[in-house]
């Protein structure tokens, strides 16, 4: 019998002992592995953090461009369709980037699923089902000018991006600017005021602009009149200011641009004293010939058929000679 409680004693003793360690080795276990041991984690996920919030900024650039451009095509729908300038262009354009509305009640063509707004939500959406992002975005404002070149605009959005995470929480403001080409885009000039339309179609011809007594000769401008091209001119009125209706003469316009009426095309009617450049022809401005600046006519060995017409200042910034002109009056 004392033989038999020994024994027992025995493996309550073993048991005891095997509990013992287990629940020791299960503590160790629990306290001494590194409190760090989650790092790699962490730091796994709050890079995803990071890198989601770059590549947020980075989309904005892009998809600016291109909901920047299908505005642009829907203010100039807008413009047709009133038979009028938009003098209110910059504020309605960033609101129809970023809603798709030109005002409170007036939509903005073209822009249905195309909008900043449908584009960031789109983004945002994707972080929360497949990165268990949560994100949010606000737009601050948004601006237009035209301050880099004269055949693009540049459009820039001031959005901040909050990220809730539970192993961080992120914040960052920044202003992104994208490029929006004007090339392709029908001229609102030729649109509103012409018999016929033509698109902006940028010349090949690499020249300064405007450069009196330059390299500019009558081959470059047989060139911008056949193939109805555009190029850079300080005298000349900016894209933007063609959307707005104001034709302000401003030499000191470095990214004004011009082109030349085709002075046979559909329904094209003029006097001796009006010149085929653009924005002088389709306003119906002439000239004196009493005055400095006068008409003249290009011969016909030099613009075919006979009839183009050139200012006095633009004869001069092509060197054509003068044996090639005629007074129109």
């Amino acid at each position: 019998m004392g033989l038999i409680r020994n024994k027992k004693g025995v493996v309550f003793t073993v048991l005891a002992v095997v509990l013992a360690i287990f629940f020791s080795l299960l503590f160790s276990a629990r306290v001494e592995t590194p409190i760090d041991y989650k790092t790699p984690i962490l730091e796994t996920r709050i890079s995803v953090l990071n890198n989601y919030m770059t590549n947020f900024f980075t989309y904005i650039n892009g998809i600016g461009s291109i909901t920047g451009y299908t505005a642009l095509q829907g203010v100039i729908t807008d413009l047709n369709d009133m038979k009028a300038y938009n003098p209110n262009f910059e504020a309605q354009y960033a609101r129809c980037i970023e809603t798709g509305n030109l005002t409170s009640s007036k939509v903005c063509p073209g822009m249905t699923d195309k909008t900043l707004t449908y584009y960031l939500d789109r983004m945002q959406s994707i972080a929360a089902d497949e990165l268990n992002i949560n994100s949010r975005y606000k737009i601050n404002n948004i601006t237009v000018t035209q301050a880099v070149g004269p055949f693009s605009i540049e459009v820039s959005i001031n959005l901040s991006l909050n990220i809730t995470d539970a192993y961080a929480n992120l914040s960052d403001t920044r202003l992104v600017t994208s490029s929006i080409s004007i090339e392709g885009l029908l001229d609102p000039l030729y649109m509103l005021n012409g018999t016929y339309n033509q698109t902006i179609n940028k010349t090949s011809i690499k020249k300064k602009a405007g450069e009196v007594g330059g390299v500019w000769n009558q081959s470059d401008l047989q060139q911008l009149y056949y193939n109805h091209e555009y190029r850079n001119y300080y005298g000349g009125v900016n894209f933007i200011k063609r959307i707005k209706g104001n034709f302000t003469y401003n030499t000191s316009d470095i990214f004004a641009i011009e082109s030349f009426v085709n002075h046979t095309g559909p329904g094209v009617s003029y006097g001796s004293n009006h010149t085929m450049v653009d924005y002088l022809f389709w306003q119906n401005i002439t000239f004196n010939c009493t005055n400095p600046v006068q008409i003249v006519r290009i011969n016909s060995s030099i613009i075919s058929p006979s009839g183009f017409q050139l200012d006095e200042e633009h004869r001069l910034k092509f060197n054509i000679s003068g044996s090639n002109t005629s007074l129109t009056c």
